[in-house]
């Protein structure tokens, strides 16, 4: 996450940008800044802030660029720190979808089995029934799909 001065100081000028709306300015220091460290600056600033334009930020960022990265970014930003607005898990499950149609995976199809064990089921039980389903054909040992496939959804 930028260890030395200068990429804390890159990291803390996006910060500025993104807080004062200056979106394609901020876009500008990403490319100077590992995906990897700006998803965890991301993260680790929504925890301490709780800073709802870290999200739209992200969410800008791939619209421009159609990144995935940014879109997984955007989903863990509304399903960690910022869960706790109304809808924020609701958010989280179209960019889920949005990232399963992007890239076919266990790891993608699993994330929207993480939707299935909220209190909410904004998975429903025969939709993740059919997900947990798809993970088997792919990865025929797959503890989260068994462990759905057994309880009966």
């Amino acid at each position: 996450m930028g260890r030395d001065k200068g990429g804390a100081v890159l990291l803390e000028r996006l910060l500025i940008f993104i807080k004062a709306g200056k979106y394609d300015e901020g876009a500008k220091l990403c490319s100077m800044v590992a995906p990897n460290h700006l998803k965890e600056f991301l993260l680790k600033t929504a925890y301490d802030t709780s800073d709802f334009s870290l999200y739209s930020f992200a969410v800008h960022m791939f619209a421009e660029t159609d990144g995935i990265e940014w879109l997984e970014t955007a989903l863990s930003l509304v399903i960690g720190p910022l869960c706790f607005v109304d809808g924020a898990y609701s958010i989280g499950l179209f960019h889920a979808r949005q990232l399963l149609a992007k890239e076919y995976s266990v790891k993608n199809l699993e994330m929207l089995l993480f939707f299935h064990d909220l209190p909410e089921k904004l998975v429903g039980r025969d939709e993740a029934l059919e997900i947990a389903a798809r993970i088997l054909r792919l990865e025929p040992g797959n503890q989260l799909a068994l462990r759905i496939t057994k309880s009966g959804g």
